[in-house]
């Protein structure tokens, strides 16, 4: 009797041991980091929150402006009726600039005419025309003209997100593993077809006895689904960063650091989603909500 009553209370020790050191790790140095994390995240979002267009080349001919005869209309304030137009042959892609209307490149020369070439990202060259600018981009091995508006009023009505409060629960000591090589998976994504994303390695943590795995995409960029997607958080789940290892190893997997993707604040965007692999059976009540800040 004696011997299991030792036997428990170790066992008791153990878990409060490993319960104080996930509270220490909570201390005033955890919260400013998380806080810090949150500030350069939210600075970030502007980039998405200029975003004013994103449409589909499927046309040879594709003039974007205000104007409601455009092939792309662009509801923007004080915009000229036509800015441009993107012209897609069998074996090239052209911009012209309408008539009277400046457009410049990243160097400030005026464009009026230019060969778009697509570089290994599948991006073209930026183009600038007062307060907007624009980007032919590739995704699922089409085209798409991406518009920026630099005062955009979404940038100033937007506050950010609400989070759960802060919970150790939710940070776990796990392993990650290389593959072998890296695994090409095609994935769901915004624009409602499939694309192909790639995935470096796996981490594999313990949450209330039950064994789970993630698979880990570049630069430890993990995306995750859970039992509150949909309901208190992003429907099409939520990203994190993790720190790798030079090799297989420990790591440290934080859900409070976990944060809505860009197309949960914007219309305008590509985000994939989470791999099947990457829907969890439990309720991650950490990191960003659905819920928007006032």
């Amino acid at each position: 009797m004696k011997r299991y009553f030792l036997i428990g209370c170790f066992a008791t020790l153990l878990i409060n041991c490993k319960e104080s050191k996930k509270n220490s790790s909570m201390d005033a140095s955890y919260v400013q980091a998380l806080n810090q994390n949150r500030e350069i995240r939210a600075k970030n979002r502007v980039n998405y929150l200029e975003l004013a267009g994103l449409f589909k080349l499927d046309s040879t001919n594709n003039t974007f402006g205000k104007a409601t005869s455009n092939h792309f209309v662009l509801n923007i304030e004080n915009l000229a009726a036509t800015i441009g137009s993107l012209n897609l042959s069998k074996d090239e892609l052209t911009f012209y600039a309408a008539k009277n209307i400046k457009v410049t490149n990243s160097d400030g020369e005026q464009i009026e005419r230019l060969p778009l070439e697509i570089d290994v990202n599948g991006n073209s060259v930026q183009l600038f025309h007062k307060h907007l600018k624009w980007q032919v981009i590739t995704r699922s091995g089409e085209l798409y003209l991406r518009v920026w508006d630099l005062k955009n009023p979404a940038i100033q009505a937007f506050k950010g997100f609400k989070n759960y409060d802060t919970n150790s629960a939710y940070i776990f000591e796990a392993d990650f593993n290389y593959f072998e090589t890296t695994h090409l998976e095609s994935v769901d994504s915004k624009l409602g077809i499939p694309d192909v994303t790639d995935f470096i390695g796996q981490v594999r943590f313990t949450y209330k006895g039950d064994s789970y795995s993630l698979d880990v995409g570049s630069e430890g960029f993990l995306m995750v689904g859970d039992l509150t997607s949909g309901e208190t958080t992003y429907g099409g789940g939520r990203y994190v960063y993790i720190d790798l290892p030079k090799t297989n190893g420990a790591v440290t997997l934080d859900f409070n650091y976990l944060f809505n993707p860009p197309c949960s604040f914007s219309e305008y965007t590509t985000c994939l989603f989470p791999p099947r692999q990457n829907q969890l059976t439990f309720s991650v009540k950490a990191g960003e909500l659905l819920e928007k800040a006032l």
